[in-house]
C-alpha cells in the first residue's frame, strides 16, 4: 500500500497528516524538534498565558476544523479587523496544534532530521541524519524554504537553487506580564531597528484581572540570549520588574522573501520542477494566516493522494 512521508511537524505538517488520515492513506511524520507544533508554542507563567508564535489570528470566514478539533468554544473575539475579525484561543494558540497532535494515528518520529530526498525507482528515499533511509511513495515537505533547498538538492536541483536564497526577519517574541498599576499610561513607540512591534493586551482568562500582557518583537543580534531580549523590552518600558517573562525565537517565523512580488513566479517554477508526488507546503510558500496554513496542508495531502490514485 502507498505510504507518505511528511517532513515537518508544524501546523501545516499536522494538517497534512490529518487530511491523509481522512483519505485513508498511511503516513510517517518526521520532526527534528522534540515537540510538534513548529513556531506555535504557548506557556503559562504567573497566571498569564503567553504565546511565542501567533497570538491574534485573522478570521474572515467559518473555520470548519474548529468543530472537528473540539475548539469551537475556545475561540475568543478580540476586535473587528478589515472585513473579518481578530480572535485568540483561550489557552494559547498551542491549543490548536495540541488538539491536532492528539488526533494523529500515524507514525510520528521526533528528534529526527532529514538530510535529503532522492528518487528510488518509482518511490522516494529520505535520508535521515542518523543514517536511516526511509522510503515512501510520496513526500510532503512542510519545512522552511532554506531547509527544503538542502533536502531537494539531489532530487530537484532547479527547485533547490530557487529556494536557497530565502531570507527571514530574525525576530524573537518577548512576553511580559505586569500589574496594570505599574504600567505607563501609554507604551513607547517601537520604532527603530531593534523592536519590530510592542503591544499591550488585557485578555480575560489569559491575563489576571489586574494584569497586562506586554508583547514585543525584538530583532535578534548574534550572541544574544533570552535574557538580552527580555532586558531590551523591560528597559524600554522602564517600570517595575514584570511578574512573568518569557521569550521565544523561531528563526523562520518571519519570512521576508515570500512577500516579494517576484516570489510568486519563483514559487510556480519551484512547483513545476517537482514530481507530482513531492510537494512543499507551509508559511514560506504563501500560506501566512493560520487558516491558510491549514488549507495548504490539506491541499498537499490531496495532491499526493491524487497522484497516487
Amino acid at each position: 500500500m502507498s505510504h507518505v512521508l511528511i517532513l515537518g511537524g508544524g501546523l501545516t505538517g499536522l494538517s497534512a497528516a490529518l487530511e491523509l488520515q481522512a483519505l485513508g492513506l498511511p503516513y510517517t511524520l518526521i520532526e527534528v524538534k522534540p515537540r510538534l507544533g513548529g513556531a506555535i508554542a504557548s506557556e503559562q507563567l504567573g497566571g498569564f498565558v503567553f504565546d511565542g508564535g501567533p497570538l491574534l489570528l485573522e478570521r474572515y470566514d467559518e473555520w470548519p476544523w474548529l468543530d472537528v478539533l473540539g475548539l469551537r468554544d475556545a475561540v475568543r473575539h478580540f476586535a473587528p479587523y478589515r472585513d473579518g475579525e481578530l480572535v485568540w484561543l483561550e489557552h494559547g494558540t498551542q491549543q490548536l496544534t495540541d488538539a491536532m497532535t492528539a488526533r494523529l494515528t500515524g507514525t510520528v518520529l521526533t528528534r529526527m532530521a532529514a538530510s535529503s530526498v532522492g528518487a528510488m525507482g518509482d518511490a522516494f528515499g529520505v535520508c535521515l541524519e542518523n543514517g536511516i533511509l526511509k522510503t515512501a511513495s510520496a513526500v510532503i515537505a512542510a519545512v522552511p524554504a532554506r531547509f527544503a533547498a538542502h533536502l531537494l538538492y539531489d532530487l530537484a536541483p532547479e527547485a533547490a537553487l530557487l529556494l536557497d536564497d530565502f531570507r527571514y526577519d530574525p525576530v524573537a517574541r518577548v512576553s511580559l506580564g505586569y500589574r496594570k498599576a505599574s504600567m505607563p499610561a501609554a507604551l513607547p513607540e517601537a520604532g527603530g531597528t531593534r523592536l519590530k512591534f510592542l503591544h499591550a493586551f488585557t485578555m480575560p482568562g489569559r491575563v489576571p484581572e489586574d494584569g497586562v500582557y506586554v508583547r514585543a518583537g525584538v530583532r535578534v543580534q548574534p550572541g544574544e540570549s533570552e535574557t538580552d531580549w527580555i532586558g531590551a523590552v523591560c528597559s524600554l518600558i522602564g517600570r517595575a520588574e514584570p511578574l512573568a517573562a518569557w521569550a521565544r525565537y523561531w528563526p523562520e517565523a518571519d519570512p521576508l522573501t515570500s512577500r516579494l512580488p517576484e516570489f510568486d513566479d519563483a514559487l510556480r517554477a519551484v512547483r513545476a520542477a517537482l514530481h507530482a508526488r513531492v510537494t512543499l507546503c507551509g508559511s514560506d510558500y504563501g500560506a501566512r494566516r493560520v487558516d491558510e496554513q491549514m488549507a495548504a496542508g490539506q491541499s498537499a495531502a490531496r495532491q499526493v493522494a491524487a497522484a497516487l490514485a
